[in-house]
């Protein structure tokens, strides 16, 4: 019965793909990636909210509670609260930016603005280096999902036939199809997520209070060796440090800035913030799951178990389908995303010349490539998803200062912007690997402070070409028109 629910879910999300493509039969490169700015405010809300709802947040979370406790619980639900006001004032600028210079990617913002074909290509492979590791999440959390089924088919076969999947949508009309299909996905997302959380919080009163310490995991570990519930000062610094890195690099974001691309109206993009809040309201639910998992002594292969394992625990059959396939299509959906700014900054921005049609279809070669990286990769990974997701936010937040530049107008020197972009990787990079002691700061802020200075300074002393505001205030209420 589960196995049978989970296929009709796949499979309504394949008729909502098809569906998608209606009246978009011959689409150009600018309709295939960005649906040439017609989305309203619906289509706009659910594929913006696309990583709230993704399956790194309702796996990770539960995992992340179960194995750090409030130190975690901190700054995961920090950011994600931060980002949504932060968001409500800079994500209709760079609406409009993308409007006024007629902007396809992240990259093109930084081409026009800046007239350096160098800085353009630095942008566009800073965005894809740290996009990569984003496809061995959704896999790793699908397989994650699938492995309870009990189903005798290789792993590989598995992540061969979601990555199949993810590509038809995308083949078939571009990013409308993931916008159609995420309306599909968060529905169902909703409801498996209130029900396993109902469903642990109704067992819990059956459930003696449990010494951290009582609870293991398989291979001998303690839980109470890693958990932390009360945090420290080590914690709370670094708490507070991932809050303001990550609320920024999630507005920031290659495919967040892609996304707003699509809308029809700047008061689309700001109306849409406003409610994007009450996506909170599902990490009670997954608290109270990380809750049951730990208190009933699960025996859990990996954290990242906790979710699934209190669903096939507590719910019937036919829900257990529910639930995994409202987490598959959440994996598929931001697969799909991640896809749709990849190809663009590779067809677009790296490869200069190519006519509107050998966009799309590079665009499309390329996707194919990422997803056989994806599923490749993913077989080789291992740890938590948390911690490919820290690294992820190391490089896509250091095009924050260069947008807030763009943003205010502010001339730029391509030397200092590069410099900066660079030093600012290689520093958040080099000090999480090399283990530094920073007393808790998160070192992507670190280096997301180098990279401001060295912008600053430099474009200050270096030579940068004039430029124009985005958003005039005689023109405070009206689009700009478009610049090629």
């Amino acid at each position: 019965m589960a196995t049978l629910t989970f296929g009709l879910v796949i499979l309504l999300s394949v008729c909502l793909a098809l569906f998608s493509r209606r009246g978009h039969h011959h689409q150009g490169a600018r309709d295939f990636f960005v649906a040439s700015g017609q989305f309203g405010g619906l289509l706009l809300f659910f594929l913006s909210v696309g990583e709230t709802y993704s399956i790194g947040s309702v796996l990770g979370f539960p995992a992340g509670t179960f194995s750090h406790g409030t130190a975690f619980v901190i700054w995961f639900l920090g950011y994600i609260v931060l980002a949504f006001p932060v968001g409500y004032f800079l994500n209709p600028w760079i609406w409009q930016a993308g409007r006024t210079y007629n902007a396809l990617t992240i990259a093109d913002l930084f081409r026009h603005h800046v007239g350096s074909r160098a800085v353009e290509v630095a942008m566009t492979l800073n965005a894809i280096l740290f996009l990569l590791p984003f496809g061995d999440i959704q896999f790793i959390g699908l397989l994650s999902v699938l492995q309870g089924f009990g189903w005798h088919v290789p792993a590989i076969a598995l992540t061969t036939l979601a990555a199949i999947i993810a590509f038809f949508w995308v083949a078939l009309s571009g990013i409308r199809a993931p916008a159609y299909v995420s309306i599909l996905k968060d529905v169902m997302m909703i409801v498996a997520v209130l029900a396993v959380g109902l469903a642990a919080l109704l067992a819990s009163g059956h459930l003696p209070k449990v010494p951290l310490q009582e609870v293991t995991l398989q291979g001998g570990a303690a839980a109470g060796d890693i958990a932390r519930i009360r945090p420290g000062a080590r914690d709370e610094a670094f708490a507070m440090s991932t809050i303001l890195l990550q609320a920024i690099g999630f507005c920031v974001a290659p495919q967040t800035v892609a996304f707003l691309f699509t809308g029809r109206s700047r008061r689309i993009v700001r109306r849409n913030q406003v409610v994007m809040p009450l996506y909170m309201l599902m990490f009670p639910f997954l608290y109270l799951v990380a809750d049951y998992a730990r208190r009933s002594g699960m025996a859990l292969s990996t954290p990242n178990d906790a979710f699934m394992a209190v669903s096939h625990a507590l719910l019937p059959a036919w829900l257990q389908g529910l639930v995994a396939a409202a987490c598959a299509l959440s994996a598929l959906v931001v697969l799909a995303g991640m896809c749709l700014a990849i190809g663009p900054l590779v067809s677009h921005n790296l490869l200069h010349g190519l006519s509107d049609r050998q966009q799309r279809y590079g665009a499309q070669l390329v996707i194919a490539l990422y997803l056989l990286f994806s599923i490749v990769s993913a077989a080789h990974a291992s740890g938590v998803m948390v911690k490919l997701n820290t690294m992820y936010y190391f490089g896509v937040t250091q095009a924050a200062p260069g947008i807030f530049a763009i943003l205010r107008a502010r001339a730029i020197s391509p030397a200092a912007l590069i410099a900066g972009l660079v030093a600012g990787d290689g520093l958040a990079v080099g000090l999480y690997m090399g283990g530094a002691d920073l007393g808790g700061i998160n070192p992507g802020l670190v280096g997301l402070i180098a990279n401001a200075a060295i912008l600053w300074g430099g474009s200050r002393v270096l030579a940068a070409r004039p430029v124009h505001p985005i958003l005039p205030a005689s023109s405070a209420g009206a689009a700009l028109p478009t610049r090629t």
